[in-house]
């Protein structure tokens, strides 16, 4: 079922002129999956997404499997991971195939970067901690327990709240797109009763900060398995 959800300020109509108060315009940006045909967004942006500095590939980050195939049980011990560094840079690979991977992070400092993962859906569970998802759809405030879907493409950045306690999260990358299971939705994509939650369990972001400074804002994106 459709979700219709408006933040700042919009147009009465899609796709038509939308002045700023200084009468220069608002750039728009249709932010979606599947072209135009699939779930999509409308975004205004006081300055053109598309303004680019210059840019330069900065890392790999291609996931290796272990070269010992022998089949036996084993024991992810997270609890011993080194924790620390960065909430999207220093994710550390449990299990990965060509469909979907597992990662864990135990973030310890704020990214002053903005992050976008352009290869793959987001699933991320936040076993601890606290803080808000910064998007280009505005601000998500996150506790423990919860999941945060972030599907590809989008903009974001965490906003950890250290006095919480430590932050960890399990991260699902997907590559396909992430949706409720057919099996919990009617025909007008309705949770069903026998679904395990409902629509008053999703929260969306219910806050909004434009930004309009100029200057040099790093912004790494993920493809083919590098930044």
């Amino acid at each position: 079922m459709p979700h219709y959800h408006t933040l700042g300020s919009i147009p009465r109509k899609r796709h038509i002129a939308f002045r700023k108060p200084d009468g220069g315009l608002y750039a728009e940006e249709l932010m979606g999956h599947e072209g135009f045909t699939g779930t999509s967004s409308l975004l205004y942006h006081v300055y053109p997404p598309t303004t680019v500095k210059s840019v330069r590939r900065v890392t790999e980050m291609k996931y290796e499997a272990d070269p010992d195939q022998t089949l036996h049980h084993r024991h992810f011990l997270t609890s011993r991971l080194k924790p620390g560094g960065s909430a999207t840079l220093d994710r550390m690979p449990l299990l990965f195939n060509q469909d979907v991977a597992m990662l864990y992070v135990e973030p310890d400092r704020q990214d002053e970067h903005f992050y976008r993962n352009a290869q793959a859906d987001e699933l991320v569970y936040v076993s601890k901690g606290a803080g808000v998802l910064e998007s280009v759809y505005g601000d998500l405030p996150y506790r423990e327990g919860d999941y945060l879907v972030i599907h590809r493409g989008i903009l974001h950045r965490f906003r950890i709240d250290n006095s919480v306690g430590q932050t960890k999260f399990l991260v699902m990358e997907s590559r396909g797109h992430i949706r409720t299971p057919k099996r919990y939705r009617n025909e007008f994509g309705q949770l069903i009763e026998g679904a395990p939650y409902s629509e008053r369990d999703i929260r969306r972001p219910m806050e909004l900060h434009s930004h309009d400074e100029k200057g040099d804002f790093p912004l790494l994106v993920k493809q083919y398995d590098g930044i």
